[in-house]
């Protein structure tokens, strides 16, 4: 396998979104969106993941500093090819792979098909999708694997914007092929450099370009609205929620709220209407809820949170019980098989079991 390097374009404002938050910040349960493809893209063992910032890099910047990668800074907003160009110093001489900040729904299966096939093509190859509404997105026009032409939403005739079949923009390039990024020319009604018009380059050098069709669009489309936030924050609770139940948890109801990150032991029950968050740690034989709220705890083996419980940064021993209605806050431990009683509100406390 050829060396890889991952970059991973987050300048964008997403004007959409109607935010001063940079867009690849907005969070799918609980996590930035452009932590979710940091961890994809680290997971293909890359040599470098190069993330590329531009507006609002300081707050990308500030997330993104204890993590294995590198940073470029895309100076003006010119372009996807503008911005890949960016990134050129550290992905010198290896294979890329472009990804996007947005895009947090992409999974590591996906990408690992995608690569197989780039690394059989041995060319330049764009992940296709087809969607009902292609406004907005650039077509793809194809002869069996390979695409013939890619025309932006805006350039396109009428006849092209029939078409569904469009460009993810998850893009990957040879490195013996990454140079000829420098001939495209800013020559559409944007006035932007688009990575897409490498195949024209590439055409006119008798070189073919692929194309890879994933079938589940909702993976692999950008968010760039908050109705696209609202829809990629359920198909990622019902991942998160499938994880759980395939690892031994019980939940009653689809109708709860865990955070990606969140530890669950087997056999525990989680009742409808409960909000799990943070670094929250949770132990086998727990049953927590309904209706409770439990973020950044450590709650041990087979202890039972009622309903309407409040709970932050509290520690809860083994075998404990809380009543409900009970909030129970900031470096509060309760001790083994004790029992808080209703309504009782704990800050910065030890609740041992009475004797």
């Amino acid at each position: 396998m050829r060396q890889l390097s991952v970059v991973i374009l987050a300048a964008g404002k997403g004007e959409r979104m109607l935010s001063s938050k940079p867009k690849v910040m907005h969070e799918i349960m609980g996590k930035p969106m452009v932590g979710y493809v940091v961890e994809r893209a680290q997971e293909l063992s890359p040599i470098n993941t190069v993330v590329v910032l531009g507006y609002g890099k300081e707050k990308v910047r500030e997330y993104i500093k204890d993590l294995d990668i590198v940073t470029a800074i895309q100076r003006g907003q010119k372009g996807t090819a503008h911005a890949v160009l960016s990134a050129e110093k550290p992905v010198k001489g290896h294979d890329v792979l472009v990804l996007y900040g947005d895009v947090p729904l992409i999974e590591s299966s996906t990408l690992k098909g995608f690569l197989n096939f780039f690394q059989k093509a041995g060319t330049v190859t764009f992940m296709t999708t087809d969607v009902m509404n292609p406004t907005g997105y650039g077509r793809v026009i194809m002869k069996k694997d390979c695409i013939e032409k890619i025309v932006e939403d805006v350039d396109a005739r009428p006849s092209e914007k029939k078409i569904k079949r469009i460009n993810t923009g998850i893009c990957a390039i040879p490195s013996h092929l990454f140079p000829l990024l420098k001939e495209i020319k800013a020559d559409n009604r944007k006035g932007e450099y688009y990575l897409t018009d490498i195949y024209k380059i590439l055409h006119k050098r008798g070189i073919d370009v692929k194309g890879y069709h994933h079938e589940k669009s909702s993976d692999v489309l950008g968010i760039n609205s908050k109705k696209e936030l609202l829809d990629a924050n359920i198909i990622m609770r019902d991942r998160i929620l499938d994880d759980h139940m395939k690892n031994g948890v019980a939940l009653l109801d689809r109708n709860v709220y865990i955070e990606e990150g969140v530890v669950i032991g087997r056999d525990t029950i989680i009742y409808p209407d409960t909000h799990i968050s943070g670094k929250t740690w949770i132990g086998e034989g727990v049953s927590i809820g309904p209706n409770s709220f439990i973020r950044d705890s450590v709650i041990h083996n087979r202890v039972n949170v009622e309903g309407f419980v409040f709970m932050e940064g509290a520690e809860i021993e083994e075998g404990a019980r809380v009543d409900p209605y009970t909030k129970i806050l900031f470096k509060t431990l309760i001790r083994k098989d004790s029992k808080v009683h209703e309504c009782v509100k704990e800050m910065n406390t030890v609740w041992r079991k009475k004797k």
